[in-house]
């Protein structure tokens, strides 16, 4: 099952972008504000662009078993934005070539694996924040790491056998590299923002 494959084959790239995204300040408890601002950023920065086109490359017969519209996070992350004070329009352009997926179903989906994996890891991260004193009485700005709420299990769930169904023994290749990629995107944004 391609799911399987593509949690071995992009484990380095997964490892990688967690130690550019703080994860072991976010579980011991001592995450700051600033770094906290750092991951919103450059979440914000990859949705913004590269949701909708993901979205949008998706067959549409896709897009409706993933339910694609209740999945769109970028609304999530500007109301994180706005609670914190951080102006989209002065965020930094890319100093790095963007990865965008062909409009292919594997290679659409392996994007998608990435994104949506972040978001799993969500209610932990939320969880952790919540608890660290730096964060105390904010929830109000941690709309991106809760977007999904008691739905997550559900919606994970449903993606991977999504994933499953669609992506063809031929395609597991272009689905992995694209996932790689994207992690790529993530991991490229995080340096230069660092």
């Amino acid at each position: 099952m391609i799911a399987n494959l593509l949690r071995t084959e992009t484990a380095e790239n997964h490892k990688t972008l967690e130690s550019l995204m703080f994860v072991n300040e976010i579980v011991n408890n001592s995450l700051s504000i600033e770094q906290y601002k750092k991951l919103l950023t450059v979440n914000y920065i990859i949705h913004q662009k590269l949701e909708n086109t993901l979205a949008n490359m998706l067959d549409a017969d896709i897009a409706a078993a993933l339910e694609m519209n209740s999945r769109l996070k970028l609304s999530a992350l500007e109301k994180d934005l706005n609670y914190w004070g951080i102006d989209s329009l002065t965020l930094p352009g890319l100093d790095f070539e963007l990865y965008l997926p062909q409009k292919n179903t594997a290679e659409v989906l392996g994007a998608l694996y990435v994104l949506e994996g972040a978001t799993l890891g969500g209610n932990v991260i939320k969880r952790h924040i919540l608890a660290n004193p730096n964060f105390k009485d904010q929830d109000g700005g941690l709309n991106y790491y809760g977007v999904y709420g008691e739905e997550l299990s559900t919606k994970w769930k449903k993606f991977v056998s999504v994933l499953n169904e669609r992506v063809e023994e031929a395609d597991y290749e272009r689905c992995i590299n694209s996932a790689n990629k994207t992690f790529n995107n993530l991991i490229n944004l995080s340096k230069q923002l660092s």
